[in-house]
């Protein structure tokens, strides 16, 4: 465990697909667009998304977003531009795959909070200076509204647990929670520059602070930084730690352990190179591979320089010598190369079940719109990973992130790991 070291000054968000796009072509300010400007976007979005995804309408009907469609026409007119946007977000989200959406343009601001569900806790894990009253705390309000009236409203920005799972709404919801425009746009907060939270402390104690939204700065794809953000845990783990990084490992000679964080493919050939010379030369007991903030790639990448690699070294390749780690930021290719590393090696899944439905339309593709450059994801494939339809990949040792566990800097998943008898 070390010091916050680089969250001390700022908190890195990683996001799912829908929310962030750093892509070139999105405007950072927001667009003049006039009603007829607008009604020609969702009329392109609405004639393209069938004819590019894969297959639409696998869990909404044609009619049903048609008429989803022909509805926001209708008010375009007496609607801001960001009701407009959570409202085409709202449609997306009823297709039913977590590959196709609308993506939150980088105009969207911030409230400065991170939040993170354990269990049925909505619990701060970082926020700035300015509300450090509420680190540690529940959320239980937002505005006027209890959290779970404001959880039942945002569930309807992605797609829903009986379409993915639960883990992938766990995973969705802090996002969009956090997001001044989804929450004026829901009814759940008035105000565009500021909004009123009701947290609990552990004694049971109520208190409400009034945030101010402010901008965020991208930093990787799929990832923004808020400057100043200060978090709830005084250490941190070794699986929060260098969160900027793609690939990182590390050898613990304590444990005769090679710890790996795999959060994104890019670089994968040359830092797989690196580990397994790492691995060949130091001959560990155990070899760690940890996907539980890896939200996908290319699964063939992973499969050619890691799963392939492993195979061929019968040394790590054993039961109580290979571990890896999933959860529920687990997602697409990530969720591929758990599934390939259970079915292809000899290693132990730990952790929580995968955020995302193992059988599935993904592999997306993009379309922007031609007014608003608003970018729209879109699935152009179906992938069946396993053999029976289930809703997630569960882990082979499950063990479920705790609020006690995250507060004092304990991986609960790596302890039991190292506990193992190799």
């Amino acid at each position: 465990m070390t010091k916050p070291g680089i969250f001390a000054i700022a908190l890195v968000f990683v996001c799912c697909l829908l929310l962030v796009s750093v892509d070139g072509q999105e405007v950072v300010n927001p667009p003049q667009l006039s009603k007829l400007q607008w009604r020609e976007d969702l009329k392109y979005f609405a004639a393209e998304l069938p004819r590019h995804h894969k297959n639409l309408f696998h869990a909404v009907s044609k009619e049903q977003f048609e008429n989803a469609v022909a509805k926001l026409d209708a008010d375009i007119p007496s609607l801001q531009d960001h009701q407009i946007v959570v409202r085409m977000i709202q449609i997306a989200a009823m297709v039913g795959d977590g590959h196709t959406g609308v993506r939150m343009p980088k105009y969207f601001r911030f409230y400065p909070l991170s939040l993170y569900w354990f269990g049925n806790e909505l619990r701060v894990t970082a926020t700035t200076k300015d509300y450090e009253a509420a680190l540690g705390s529940r959320v239980v309000k937002v505005g006027n509204l209890g959290i779970d009236e404001v959880q039942a409203r945002i569930r309807t920005c992605f797609p829903s647990a009986e379409n993915e799972n639960q883990w992938y709404v766990m995973s969705t919801s802090p996002a969009f929670i956090v997001r001044p425009e989804v929450l004026n746009a829901l009814g759940i907060a008035p105000d565009l520059n500021s909004a009123s939270f009701t947290f609990a402390d552990d004694l049971g104690k109520s208190f409400t602070i009034e945030l101010k939204s402010v901008s965020a700065t991208p930093v990787a794809a799929g990832a923004v930084t808020i400057p100043g953000m200060i978090p709830a845990a005084s250490t941190q783990p070794l699986f929060r730690q260098r969160p900027t990084e793609s690939f990182w490992f590390v050898n613990l000679p304590e444990s005769q352990t090679v710890y790996v964080n795999f959060r994104r493919y890019d670089s994968l050939d040359e830092n797989s190179a690196k580990l397994f010379k790492l691995i060949d030369e130091t001959k560990p007991k155990r070899l760690v591979i940890d996907l539980r903030q890896n939200g996908g790639g290319d699964f063939f990448k992973g499969r050619k320089h890691l799963i392939e690699p492993i195979k061929d070294r019968a040394e790590i390749n054993q039961k109580g010598r290979l571990f890896v780690i999933i959860g529920r930021r687990t997602f697409s290719a990530a969720l591929a190369n758990a599934i390939d590393f259970r079915k292809e090696t000899n290693a132990t899944l730990v952790g929580e079940p995968i955020g995302e439905r193992p059988n599935s339309y993904s592999e997306n593709n993009e379309i922007t719109l031609p007014n608003s450059r608003l970018v729209v994801s879109y699935s152009s494939k179906y992938y069946k990973f396993l053999d029976q339809d289930v809703s997630a990949v569960m882990p082979d040792q499950r063990i479920d992130p705790t609020w006690p566990d995250f507060k004092t800097g304990r991986d609960s998943v790596m302890e039991w790991i190292l506990s193992q008898q190799p």
